[in-house]
């Protein structure tokens, strides 16, 4: 007997998990939302840590990842609890059923859902007698208007963990595997995903909840999320498209985050034949300077002089360099509105603006500015333009606020020093911690410590596996830049690590360098100036002390000394 088509399947699994919300949810994708949004107030997390003495607390930090509708879906925070053990988390938006993952120390670790208001009560004598807590148990409270919500979410997270982690590695293993789209795997993930619908269709018949509703809403958007995935740079089926359309996520989630920008990269890379953007498409910009004119004189008469002197190939390519930062925003410019073109073509206008929010991707903080500046002219959603506004203003005062902080230090005369390393090795590691020191003050002390050298800066974690892929060819790159006037700063954040980790492995890994141990607070500091959107981070200083956003984004992008040395000495 043949078996059942995929499409097959997946209707089946469609209509099996179909999310019932309650009646009169509103989706932040649908039109009615606007409505509500003009008459929200932002979500409230507060609590208390009890059983902590004055010096416990002081040194203790809450850590608070809050997951947004926007290209940096997390957004990561510190916060210390007062005297008495209470706190306050701070949230942007009035966002609903906003997905915050919150940590004391290394003690205790949960994930959040808040609507309205959240408080948080944890006994943290109990949680240490157990050493670490996840998620619920012994001593952890959650009340107010979404406290039972938090209850039974993380009482789900904990059912049948062994199995959920197992279906949740099977999935990951299809989809991050090299097959392409195909009828064996779309088979195989339907069954997965078949398996966890009747995990947790017991878990909601063993604990009826008002909330249920919220599994089944999640799980569709992570269904969807991963189908997205194999079908980047393809076109898929125009019946599973429609049926992706239609599902709306009521929650600022992983999930949900993931379903959206999983979506709009399939929108991103569908096949189209735009051509790249080139030095005569600034030859069309107005407003040139006088070199820039030149510089396009110079490569008009190229094309017909070349390869004569001085209109050689190394010339032409250094020309066409100089010119980079005009080509890539025609480039950002026309993919985003390719982008926004598609977007408003496949969708209601309250969708399409929701959706716009995740347009400005890019890493280089100039770049997110452009982006959000160009984007908010399409939107038409009220409440989407206002927040889009603020993300660009915010955007905008990072970039000030950096510049400002690098100008003030300039032509300091005043020697500083971080004092005495912990650890200085053979292979020219030098190891510090900085405690308690603001970011601000931090990026002044490197500059006035290294005066005319220009700065790389590296935020990495111990168990960051990205970071550490890295760390072989930045140490090349240090090998070959000797000469260079430029230090490696490696920033390691104390965020699920610890000092003994950090120094084995900066030690296992025999990487020279600046090195830093840093907490949790100039970690969120340093990560909200460089607008870095998890581990690792890079960000670059020229020689005058200038912020180049940018400049560099992976270290394994730069090729060799030479390379470092044009982006050094440019």
């Amino acid at each position: 007997m043949r078996s059942p088509c995929p499409l097959f399947l997946l209707l089946c699994f469609s209509a099996a998990i179909h999310a019932q919300a309650p009646a009169g949810a509103v989706a932040p994708a649908d039109a009615a939302f606007g409505t509500l949004y003009a008459n929200r107030s932002i979500p409230k997390i507060t609590g208390r840590l009890l059983n902590l003495t004055a010096e416990e607390l002081k040194n203790l930090p809450i850590t608070y990842t809050i997951v947004t509708p926007f290209a940096e879906s997390q957004v990561r925070r510190t916060a210390f609890a007062r005297p008495d053990g209470s706190f306050s988390l701070q949230l942007d938006y009035a966002l609903p059923y906003q997905q915050v993952w919150f940590g004391v120390g290394e003690l205790f670790y949960t994930g959040l859902y808040v609507d309205k208001d959240l408080y948080l009560e944890l006994d943290m004598q109990k949680i240490k007698e157990v050493k670490e807590v996840s998620f619920n148990g012994d001593g952890v409270r959650y009340l107010g208007t979404d406290g039972q919500l938090n209850t039974y979410m993380n009482n789900y997270v904990l059912y049948k963990r062994p199995e959920q982690l197992r279906l949740s590695a099977e999935i990951n293993g299809l989809l991050f595997s090299a097959s392409p789209v195909a009828d064996t795997v779309n088979i195989a993930y339907n069954k997965l995903y078949d398996s966890l619908k009747i995990l947790a269709d017991s878990y909601v018949t063993a604990n009826p909840s008002p909330y249920s509703w919220i599994l089944e809403n999640e799980r569709t958007s992570d269904y969807y999320a991963g189908l997205c995935t194999k079908y980047w740079y393809k076109t898929m089926d125009d019946t599973l498209w429609q049926k992706m359309k239609n599902h709306h996520s009521y929650l600022i989630s992983n999930s949900s985050a993931g379903f959206y920008n999983y979506m709009c990269t399939y929108i991103t890379t569908l096949p189209d034949k735009t051509a790249p953007a080139t030095w005569k498409d600034v030859a069309e910009l107005p407003g040139l300077d006088a070199g820039e004119r030149a510089i396009i004189d110079s490569l008009r008469t190229s094309e017909k002089m070349h390869p004569a002197y001085p209109y050689t190939p190394e010339n032409i390519k250094k020309w066409v360099k100089q010119l980079e930062p005009r080509t890539q925003k025609i480039a950002l410019l026309r993919s985003l509105d390719k982008t926004i073109h598609r977007i408003d073509s496949m969708f209601s206008p309250a969708t399409a603006d929701f959706l716009k929010l995740r347009l400005s991707s890019s890493h280089d903080l100039s770049e997110q500015a452009v982006a959000l500046q160009h984007i908010i002219g399409s939107v038409h959603t009220a409440w989407c333009a206002e927040v889009i506004k603020n993300e660009y203003k915010l955007t905008a005062k990072k970039i000030d606020d950096i510049n400002k902080t690098l100008a003030n230090s300039t032509g300091t005369t005043q020697q500083t020093s971080f004092g005495k390393p912990l650890v200085e090795t053979s292979f020219g590691a030098t190891m510090y911690k900085a405690p308690g020191i603001k970011a601000v003050d931090f990026l002044a002390k490197l500059k006035q410590n290294f005066p005319g050298k220009a700065i790389i800066i590296d935020l990495w974690a111990t168990w960051c596996a990205p970071c550490l892929g890295e760390m072989p060819h930045s140490k090349k790159l240090q090998e070959e830049s000797k000469d260079l006037p430029v230090v490696f700063v490696y920033l390691c954040t104390a965020h699920s690590s610890s000092e003994s980790k950090w120094k084995s492995k900066v030690i296992e890994l025999q990487q020279p360098g600046l090195h830093f141990f840093i907490d949790e607070t100039l970690d969120a500091e340093l990560a909200s100036y460089f607008s870095f959107s998890g581990y690792p981070g890079h960000a670059f200083i020229d020689k005058a002390g200038n912020y180049k956003p940018g400049a560099i984004k992976w270290m394994s992008d730069i090729k060799d000394g030479d390379a470092l040395a044009a982006i050094v000495n440019e």
